[in-house]
């Protein structure tokens, strides 16, 4: 059953990656005209960082296939990653508008030099920062805070969301496994029960560790130690 829902996602993904690829080069044309007044080019600037983030969501479900196989590899390089970690943060703040949440981003550090694989980190913070977007009703809170302690980096992605029950928080990175508490924000559909699943392999393959706190009403913390 798990190999038919692999395939069923691989084959439906391979399916929408041209008409984005598509979409994306139209932007991309936009955005090189001359004369554009800037709130038209932040629109059309919005455009290709959503175009982006649905491929990216893409080469996830592609690249989760490769993890069910034992074919994940990562890049590492030495990088900054409190700047990569806020260039994510970016991403998220027109959204978190839109939707009338407060987002904050917090950080005593300057820069964090620490080498991992920043296409595959990418994944796993997206995948955090949108399932706390996902659960969190409107004027909620969502804070992402950055710490470094002894050789080690400490993110820390706080929500005042729907939280997790105690039963669902040991099955929620287990593969296609979906939480029941999806349907109660905003009438978002549930989503495939893959991202929890990817993340924590992308973590484990960095020696990394992400442990989940959560109470229902409440809100839930998912603290990432590299």
């Amino acid at each position: 059953v798990n190999q038919s829902k692999l395939r069923f996602f691989t084959n439906i993904s391979h399916e929408f990656r041209t008409p984005l690829t598509l979409i994306r080069g139209q932007v991309d044309m936009l955005l090189q005209m001359q004369n554009i007044q800037p709130s038209v080019y932040n629109r059309i600037l919005n455009v290709k960082r959503n175009t982006l983030t649905m491929q990216n969501l893409i080469n996830e479900l592609l690249e989760f296939r490769k993890t069910e196989q034992g074919h994940i590899n990562i890049r590492v390089s030495e990088q900054d990653f409190l700047a990569f970690i806020y260039e994510v943060y970016l991403s998220f703040s027109e959204y978190a508008k839109y939707r009338a949440i407060n987002f904050n981003f917090n950080c005593q550090d300057e820069k964090i030099p620490l080498w991992f694989d920043a296409a595959q980190m990418q994944k796993v913070f997206y995948n955090l920062i949108s399932n706390a977007f996902k659960y969190t009703p409107k004027e909620g809170t969502i804070s992402i805070s950055v710490s470094e302690q002894a050789e080690r980096v400490e993110v820390k992605i706080t929500d005042s969301g729907v939280g997790i029950s105690a039963e669902a928080i040991e099955k929620i990175f287990d593969r296609f496994y979906q939480a029941e508490n999806g349907l109660q924000i905003s009438n978002m559909a549930p989503g495939t029960g893959i991202g929890l699943a990817l993340t924590k392999s992308i973590l484990e393959t960095h020696k990394a560790e992400i442990h989940v706190e959560s109470k229902p009403q409440v809100g839930s913390i998912f603290t990432i130690t590299l």
